[in-house]
């Protein structure tokens, strides 16, 4: 009797034992396994959401980001190549290369692997893994397909309104209203905005690292209670550039434009000069931005330009 009772409990435990390691194995088919391989690896993905020079991503069940990601920069954080797919216990790895954009004005999306840019610069995260949590559900390969969608971008989805919208109107090459002409300063018949505050802006580590240095364009909407924005760009510099222009100016302070007395709203032409060595804010307006001297991404270039 002991005995068929010893042999009664070895057999629910080793079918507890053995249900325990078949839930232990990849939650996804293996014929969904091949489905997913073919249907993600090579393809470049779009993130919905950025996240600062990260080499790893971790989205749990409910489809939460785990951790504290800062927001990053469309054009250097926004994309990447899926090289691998792997499929664990709990888990399923997307491992590929980290893209940039190469910001052109032909309506279409241009990638560049980041480590082609940075030839071994800096201790840079040019490669990527986004680590999918799985739990002791069986997933079929729609299923997980739908929980990607919800981190990156898919087929159906237009791929440039990623992008945030100057920069989207740069390579659509739309044009770019501006009411007063930058070289003659007509146009308007009223009292143009004049700068209160201009901080300035903060560098891209990228641009940093690659030595970027040029004049950026582009076009203040400047509005009735004095706050800047800008509205477009018509000549860019990639590497983040853009988006830490798009920064800055968002903090900008100016006396507004005013018609007949009257506030209005104006758009007017600026730019940037990015610059490898420490210069002075040029006056009348128009800032000057620089590069940090150590390439530390995230601090101003100089603790005391521009207008405060």
């Amino acid at each position: 009797m002991k005995l068929r009772q010893a042999y009664s409990i070895a057999i629910v435990i080793g079918v507890l034992f053995g249900a325990a390691a078949t839930a232990a194995r990849a939650r996804i088919f293996e014929s969904d396994q091949s489905v997913l391989r073919a249907q993600y690896v090579e393809k470049v993905l779009i993130f919905r959401n950025c996240y600062r020079m990260i080499d790893k991503l971790e989205v749990l069940e409910d489809g939460t980001v785990k951790g504290k990601a800062q927001p990053g920069y469309w054009a250097v954080d926004g994309a990447f190549q899926v090289k691998t797919l792997t499929f664990g216990n709990d888990r399923v790895s997307l491992t590929g290369i980290k893209l940039w954009t190469d910001i052109q004005k032909d309506g279409v999306l241009h990638y560049f692997p980041a480590s082609a840019a940075l030839n071994g610069k800096g201790d840079y995260p040019s490669g990527l893994e986004v680590i999918f949590r799985t739990g002791v559900e069986v997933e079929t390969a729609a299923q997980f397909t739908a929980r990607v969608d919800r981190i990156f971008f898919n087929e159906q989805e237009t791929k440039l309104d990623s992008a945030p919208a100057p920069i989207a109107r740069y390579i659509r090459n739309e044009a770019v209203k501006v009411d007063i002409d930058p070289a003659s300063g007509t146009g308007f018949k009223g009292t143009p905005p004049k700068p209160v505050s201009t901080p300035q802006p903060y560098l891209s580590h990228e641009a940093s690292l690659v030595g970027q240095t040029g004049t950026e364009n582009f076009i203040v909407l400047v509005d009735e209670q004095g706050r800047g924005s800008v509205d477009g760009f018509t000549n860019v510099l990639q590497y983040g550039l853009e988006e830490a222009t798009m920064e800055a100016v968002k903090k900008w302070k100016f006396q507004p434009a005013t018609l007949n007395g009257k506030p209005v709203p104006l758009r007017i032409a600026m730019n940037i000069k990015y610059r490898s060595a420490p210069n002075p804010w040029i006056t009348g307006g128009m800032p000057e931005g620089y590069f940090p001297r150590d390439g530390v991404g995230g601090l101003p270039a100089c603790s005391s330009c521009g207008r405060r």
